[in-house]
Order: C-alpha cells, then structure tokens, then sequence
C-alpha cells in the first residue's frame, strides 16, 4: 500500500536533520507547514492515531453534561453517560452523515438528536429512535446495527484525551515528566473557566506549538510583558525517545510572579505549591493538540485543532481552584489579568500568520536554532518517531 505521494517522501527524506542536539539540528523544510498533502499525511500518522487532549473532566461535571468539539475533519461529542463515565463519540449521525451538533455547542441532554430526520442516541452512543423506519426494519434490527462511533479513553490529571487507534498504547506512561506537575497543581480538582474560541487562523499547528514552546522569542516579540520570566531564565529537559510531552521552565525574577499589569498576581496562589513552582512558569506540550502553562495561580490550556495545513482553530482555557473562582473579585481578576493576556495573544496571533507567509517564500532556508529554542528538536524527534511508525505499519521503507 503506497500511503505517500512523492512530494511527501521527499519532504520526508529531509526531516530527521531537524532532530537531535540545537546545536546541529536544521528548522524543518517550509513544506511541512505549506502543504496540503503533508498535512494529510500527518493527519493519518499522528493525529489519526495519537491521543488527543480534548478538554477537562469539569467541563462535563453532570450525567448528560456535553461539549462538541472538531479536530480536524472530525466532529466529535464529549459527553457524561448516565453511568457517570466519560464518552468521546464521533458526531456523525450513522444515517445521512449530518454532524449532530456544531463544534463549540455545550449543554446537558438525556439524548443526542440528529437535526436533519431526528435519529437520537443514548449518551453512551447506542442508538435510541429513528423516526419513519420501521417499514425499512424493526427498530431493534436498526438498533443492533448502528451506534456512534466512539472513540478510546484516557484521563489523565483531569484532562480528557481521546485516540480513533483502537490499539493506541496508555498515554500516562508516556508523561513521567509532567505527571509531577499535574500533581503539584492538583489538576484532577480544578475547575475550567472561560473558554474561547479562535478559529480559522491562518497557521499550521505546528507552528502554533513551536511558538509557544520556545522562549526565544519572548526576549523581542513579548519585550515588557514577558518580563517577569525572561527568556534567559529557561532551563531545558533532556530529551528521552520515549516522551510523550515536551516541555521547559521558565524561573520568575522574584517568587509568586503573574504575567499581569503589575507582575504580581492578583488572584489567590494556588494552595500547597512548593517554593520552586511558585517561583517559576512551566510550559509544555502534550502533542499533537495541547499546550499547557502552570503558573502559581493558574493553569493555563491551548486547544490546536488543525482544520487544513494553514488554517486552525485555537482553544483557550483557564483552570482555576474552586477557592478562587469563588472569591469575591475572581471575575474582575479574571478581566484584569486577561487585558494583559489579550495583547500576548494578538502578538503571538501576528507572529505566526507573517511566520505562515514567509514559509510560502522561495527563498524561506532551514536555519539554525537557538539554545533558547532547543524544546523545537524535541518537538521534532515526536514528530519523526510517530511518522516512522506510521510508514512501518503501512510496511512502507521510512524515507526519513
């Protein structure tokens, strides 16, 4: 079975140059953010088969709870089924193909209905009603052969993650590294807030991921607001073949430090953190959708849900103790805090749609990398392992 085009085989032979030490790695070739039928190739190897973070557990706290969410041409339903547990369904009704909800829709349902011809289904995906097909065949029949799909589960610190490879591996063991700080930030018992959307971005997810991964770029994009963790600060991890996070600290210049007006938090610090998480910012990632920042008031979650190779949509979330969201100024530190966090987000926004532009150049190179970009090879080597295994099972000889 022949799974890439030779356009993709020949980015392919180019990419493990931008693995392994900053010293020696390239940036990757401008192809893997341009084009389209890159991005259907990545869309079977990784994401067609990784684990993809979706949302958080409070989100969905009560039986018949549900968020609809799209990654890629996948519209999906995150629901709480009347056992309590966690279901991620596809949202394609079975009968016509019509998605039964649009992404971004929320609420509490005893059933999920189609809106074309009002075909529901149970929380847990099975079947329900088909209205007018009895004549066709007896509702059970119908019953026995049709349910959403649903797809494989993990939780992991709270947060939802979901796979389409039945035999995809358990995430958790992958994460030795972060699970510390999910620990620490007793993430499991936080509470999501204020959720935005930000669609049709004219970015890759790739390049959504190395922006906010390196920190590099705070020294000149961010100058003023990133101030209280300069980029000088960021120590970096060894990199281990088997990690399924990549990730960096970023030490404050004083302890209980917040990305706000004053550089000093204005909302409760979260209780129990030591000394070294109140004194520093963690980044990380959890490819191929999540990007996380734990702060000690905070947390602080990226949705990359790609829609085609330059366009995505961008998911934002705050997680926040119950202590603090039920302080009596929470809504106006929230606003406060987010005035500052607006201005980041527009600067990252123009970053990365002149960094897509320039990737379409002809005379756009593979350059070197900073020290202060060394999470980017790591990002890369997860990248390259998941298209290596992808063109071994397909028993394709690996160009990379």
């Amino acid at each position: 079975m022949n799974v890439v085009t030779p356009q993709v085989s020949e980015i392919l032979s180019e990419i493990r140059a931008s693995t392994g030490d900053f010293r020696t790695a390239r940036t990757m070739p401008p192809e893997v953010y341009t084009s389209e039928e890159f991005f259907r190739f990545e869309w079977e190897s990784v994401f067609a088969r990784e684990w993809l973070c979706l949302g958080h557990v409070s989100q969905i706290p009560e039986i018949g709870d549900y968020f609809a969410i799209n990654v890629g041409p996948e519209p999906l339903i995150v629901t709480r089924a009347e056992d309590g547990e966690v279901r991620v369904l596809s949202a394609i009704c079975q009968h016509r193909g019509y998605p039964i909800v649009e992404a971004g829709e929320t609420g509490n349902a005893k059933r999920l209905r189609c809106p074309y011809h009002f075909w529901s289904y149970e929380l847990d995906g099975r079947l329900a009603t088909a209205p007018e097909m009895t004549r066709t065949c007896p509702l059970a029949e119908l019953k026995d052969e049709t349910a959403l799909p649903a797809l494989k589960v993990e939780l992991f610190g709270g947060f939802i993650f979901a796979t389409m490879n039945p035999d995809q591996p358990p995430l958790g063991p992958t994460l030795d590294k972060l699970a510390p700080e999910m620990e620490a930030f007793d993430t499991v018992n936080l509470r999501a807030v204020k959720t935005v959307d930000y669609p049709n971005q004219p970015w890759n997810w790739k390049g959504m991921h190395e922006n906010a991964l390196e920190p590099y770029h705070t020294l000149f994009v961010h100058a003023g607001y990133h101030d209280v963790a300069p980029a000088q600060n960021a120590t970096f991890l060894e990199w281990d073949d088997n990690d399924g996070q990549v990730m960096h600290p970023t030490a404050f210049r004083k302890m209980d430090a917040a990305f706000t007006p004053s550089g000093q938090p204005i909302l409760p610090i979260i209780a129990g953190l030591d000394e070294t998480r109140r004194s520093r910012v963690m980044f990380a990632s959890i490819p191929p959708v999540v990007f996380f920042a734990f702060s000690p008031d905070q947390v602080f979650v990226f949705l990359v849900l790609p829609e085609s190779a330059e366009s995505m949509t961008l998911r934002v979330t705050w997680l926040f103790p119950e202590s603090s969201i039920k302080e009596p100024t929470f809504e106006w530190a929230l606003d406060v805090q987010n005035t500052i966090n607006g201005v980041i987000n527009e600067q990252d926004f123009v970053t990365n749609r002149r960094m897509q532009l320039g990737q379409r150049s002809r005379y756009a190179k593979r350059g070197r990398y900073s020290h202060l970009e060394s999470t980017l090879p790591q990002f890369n080597s997860w990248l390259v392992k998941r298209y290596e295994a992808y063109l071994e099972q397909a028993g394709e000889r690996s160009p990379v």
